[in-house]
Formats: structure tokens, C-alpha cells, sequence
């Protein structure tokens, strides 16, 4: 059968490629999915549309969040049937041949509730990723959180550090992440430049400082004013993936770390396990079911995240815009049922 998918084939540059899927000789855990909406990761995805992440080559195949339908399935796998909604982890495409692993940086699948809008759950991997960052934290109720960055990841963050209890500081400089978060009912929400942030969580913490700093942008000068802001035996949660190099001198953020006795954990998603296994209540599988419920609850209001909704072919216009025009551009989707009937 035809598929189209996006095709990056040089910094900056986006095409909608058509190829064949065969549909025959299925292994046991592979399927055959139809796809209606398929998100943009504004992080990982355009670290490789402008080549910010080094050591690949183009072509690329970018995209992992998808929502689609069931067509076929192999005998091997039990956890959903033919014609149901799926959220599952593939390159933007309209049709794609999946293939199941039991790896945890493998590609996931799980049934969709059929009370959640499929385009809404488009986000959830992006909610999985915020769920690693509070997951490795060591929040207690009323603790002062300061979240660095409110693209989606950073507002999820907020959002489930101000379900758990915490008093949550939302930092960013860009006008409209800052209103976005203040819509999503995000209380205390700073809008300044590097310089002053610290200077403003100082004057909401009483000069004391946060207990927990989350950094969600993967900015290594972002990185420094998250740690500047923490408390002493505070804890410092690296989200972001960093990526871009930051000449700096690193000895004074060392002595801080030193100094004050922080505790900075990096958080790099998925590294849980795919399913529960004895000795820890931490999962892929239970972190998707508990974003699920935060949907359904309305503890995420999905609608104010998305600033588009796309046809594929516009998807270079819309790596632009997340890219340069961040007071417009937030959370984009793409649309793929006008390809069903191609």
C-alpha cells in the first residue's frame, strides 16, 4: 500500500517522500497503522531539522509521537486489536509497518483510551518525558520548584509539580510560552532573560532559594542560573538534553554545587523499564496510563498547547516557526487523513 512520509533532506529543508509498505508476511510483533495525527518534537526533532545535534547525515526520517489505527497485526501480539486507536512511537508517516521490541529505548505502543481525543494524545510522549523529570526528583508538599522553560515539556513539568503540592516558578523569556503557562494555570510564572531570573526566584523564595530547579531547555546557561537557584542541599534535575557548546568558566558552578551540597540528577527519559518489574514501582507502562488520567481528568487542558494543527507538506513552515518564531509557534501537529484516501 502507499505511505508518505517527511523526508529531511538538508539543514532546514523538509519533503514529503511516497515509498510502498507491504502489508504481507507480518512478523509475530509487527502491525500495520494507519496515521492520523502525528506531532512534532520541538526538542530531539529540530536539534536534527538545523543540525544542533552533531554526528548524523541526511536524509533523516524525523518524528516519534503518532496516533493512528490499527489495519493489521501479528499473531505475537495480544495488547490491542484490528481497528483500534493507537499512540505509538514511529517517524511522521501515514502509514507505517511497526515493529514491537522489549527494549526501553525501543519503539512503545499502547492502546488509546477511547475517551481521549486521538490529536490530543499526540502530547503524551511529550508528558512521558516531563513524568521522567518529577519522577527523579525528590518533591515533598509546598517545596519551591523553579522550572527553567515553558515549551510543552516545561509546562507539563510545572503542571504535574503543581498537582504533587509544590509551590511551582515557571521561567522563561520569550512572552508568549509565559502567558501560555499562566492559561494552563500555572501560578507564578517569571518572563525575563537569563540575567534577573535568579535575582526573581531569590525575591519569591525569601533570598533562600528553590528545593528543587528543573531545567528543561538543555541551555548549559540555563543550566548555571537553575543551579545559581537552588538552595543549599537542594536538587538540581537536568531535563533538557544539552546539545549547543557554552565557553564558560565552570569552576564557580562547581564550588556552588560544592558549597551549597546540591544534588543534580540528570534525567534522560525512558530509561524506566518498559514494564514493572520487582523492587520498583516505576514504569513506561504505568507513566502512560497516569498521563492518560492527567488527559482525561482535564489536569492537562491539550487544546491551549496546540498553536497548529498542519497538513504534512506544511511541515517546513512549521520547523521555522518553532524554530524562530517562538511567540507564535508552540505545539504543532500534523494532520495525515487527507493521505488515507491517497
Amino acid at each position: 500500500m502507499k505511505s508518505y512520509y517527511v523526508e529531511l533532506y538538508q539543514k532546514g529543508k523538509a519533503r514529503i517522500i511516497q515509498e510502498e509498505i507491504s502489508d504481507a508476511d507480518l512478523q509475530d510483533n509487527e502491525a500495520i497503522i494507519l496515521t492520523d495525527f502525528s506531532m512534532i518534537s520541538a526538542g530531539t526533532e529540530l536539534s536534527r531539522v538545523f543540525e544542533i545535534k552533531k554526528g548524523f547525515s541526511y536524509p533523516v526520517r524525523p518524528g516519534y509521537c503518532s496516533v493512528g489505527t490499527v489495519l493489521k497485526k501479528g499473531a505475537g501480539i495480544k495488547d490491542f486489536e484490528v481497528n483500534d486507536k493507537v499512540f505509538f512511537n514511529a517517524p511522521h508517516s501515514s502509514v507505517v509497518r511497526w515493529k514491537s521490541t522489549s527494549q526501553t529505548q525501543g519503539p512503545q505502543i499502547y492502546k488509546l483510551d477511547k475517551e481521549i481525543n486521538p490529536k490530543y494524545a499526540t502530547i503524551i510522549n511529550l508528558a512521558l518525558v516531563a513524568l521522567s523529570g518529577v519522577n527523579s526528583s525528590e518533591v515533598k508538599l509546598l517545596d519551591n520548584v523553579a522550572v527553567f522553560g515553558m515549551g510543552n515539556i516545561g509546562i507539563l513539568t510545572a503542571l504535574m509539580y503543581q498537582k504533587l503540592g509544590a509551590n511551582v516558578i515557571a521561567i522563561d523569556p520569550v512572552e508568549n510560552r509565559c502567558q501560555l503557562a499562566q492559561k494552563m494555570g500555572i501560578r507564578n510564572v517569571i518572563c525575563k532573560e537569563t540575567e534577573g531570573q535568579t535575582e526573581e526566584i531569590m525575591k519569591l523564595t525569601a533570598n533562600r532559594g528553590v528545593e528543587i530547579a528543573v531545567d528543561v531547555t538543555g541551555s548549559s546557561e540555563a543550566i548555571i542560573t537553575a543551579i545559581n537557584s537552588a538552595r543549599q542541599y537542594g536538587q538540581v534535575i537536568l531535563l533538557g538534553s544539552p546539545r549547543a557548546s557554552f565557553p564558560t568558566d565552570i569552576t564557580p558552578v562547581f564550588n556552588r554545587m560544592h558549597m551549597k551540597n546540591l544534588k543534580v540528577t540528570g534525567a534522560f527519559n525512558q530509561l524506566a523499564p518498559v514494564k514493572a518489574v520487582e523492587g520498583s514501582f516505576n514504569s513506561v507502562t504505568k507513566n502512560y496510563q497516569t498521563v492518560c488520567d492527567l488527559i482525561k481528568n482535564g489536569d492537562i487542558d491539550v487544546e491551549k498547547l496546540i498553536s497548529h494543527t498542519i497538513l504534512p507538506e506544511e511541515i517546513e513552515t512549521a520547523y521555522h516557526g518553532l524554530m524562530f518564531d517562538k511567540e507564535n509557534y508552540n505545539c504543532v501537529i500534523l494532520d495525515w487523513k487527507k493521505y488515507q484516501s491517497l
